[in-house]
């Protein structure tokens, strides 16, 4: 009977030996396991030297470097609006006009035809058939409106002759800036211009350039017309437009070696006009612009 026992005990030992020894040896590896470090001192106290490790829930990417602790927070997103927050500049004829400015404007007798259709004027009434005047002083007028103080400008009024005075006529004779009070009174100026004979071209862009110091930063020439008269006169003995497009580039050099911005702008249908406008602009890099 003893004998039978202990066969059976025997028995019994083995194969719960041989169940251990089979066990997955993977199954050991997920098993948490608490390591003491090399800094305890073996007893069963604890020591405050203590590593649970636990194996990873997915693979590990061992390229992957910690952020350190003084490196700079990723740039956060700007509020819409802040980087772009300047106002763009008002348009004169659709051309963005700021800084420092000449208005060369063509106030001769031929701004009275009416061939720039129709549209509203500067109190917002509407004109069927608009004049040429009417027209460039509606544009005016509204860009003045929107401009703001730290605007300088003045205006060449284009018209008359060495015998019809005055040559050229000036609104201040200086670059001024445009505060509430300025404005108010470059309106109403502007509401009662008048015409006059004569086109002297020549000697309005002298005066815009050489009545005025270099940091311009744009100059406007606004005419409906060829210079007139055409041929010899205060400029000498060749025509008219050839001593213009002789003379202009001389004075305008100084603005142009600071940066001035042109703007060439055509009025009505005289297409002679349009020829010498455009070939004007393309000579001194200006813009073209045709109402």
């Amino acid at each position: 009977m003893k004998t039978g026992m202990f066969f059976g005990g025997a028995f019994v030992l083995v194969a719960m030996l041989t169940f251990a020894l089979n066990v997955p040896r993977y199954q050991a590896s997920e098993e948490p396991e608490l390591i003491r470090t090399s800094d305890t001192d073996g007893a069963d106290a604890p020591s405050g030297g203590l590593i649970l490790r636990v194996p990873a829930a997915g693979p590990v990417n061992d390229t992957h470097v910690p952020t350190t602790e003084g490196a700079e927070p990723p740039a956060e997103p700007s509020e819409p609006g802040i980087e772009d927050a300047g106002e763009p500049a008002p348009p004169f004829f659709n051309e963005p006009i700021a800084g420092k400015c000449i208005f060369i404007i063509d106030v001769s007798l031929s701004m009275n035809n009416s061939d720039v259709g129709g549209g509203e004027d500067y109190d917002g009434n509407v004109v069927a058939n608009m004049s040429r005047l009417m027209c460039v002083k509606t544009e005016l007028i509204n860009f003045i409106k929107q401009v703001e103080p730290g605007f300088f400008f003045d205006i060449v009024w284009l018209a008359g002759a060495t015998n019809v005075v005055p040559n050229t006529d000036v609104w201040k004779g200086e670059l001024t800036e445009c505060t509430d009070e300025i404005r108010a009174e470059a309106i109403e100026t502007v509401k009662a211009q008048t015409t006059w004979w004569g086109t002297p071209t020549w000697r309005a862009l002298q005066r815009a350039c050489l009545d005025y110091d270099d940091d311009l930063s744009v100059l406007v020439f606004l005419t409906d017309g060829t210079p007139f008269p055409f041929g010899a006169g205060e400029w000498g003995g060749e025509s008219h437009v050839n001593s213009i497009h002789k003379d202009f580039p001389v004075w305008f050099a100084g603005k142009k070696a600071n940066g001035c911005k042109l703007i060439g702008v055509h009025v009505g249908k005289n297409p002679n006009a349009g020829s010498f406008m455009q070939d004007w602009c393309s000579f001194n890099g200006a813009s073209y612009t045709h109402k």
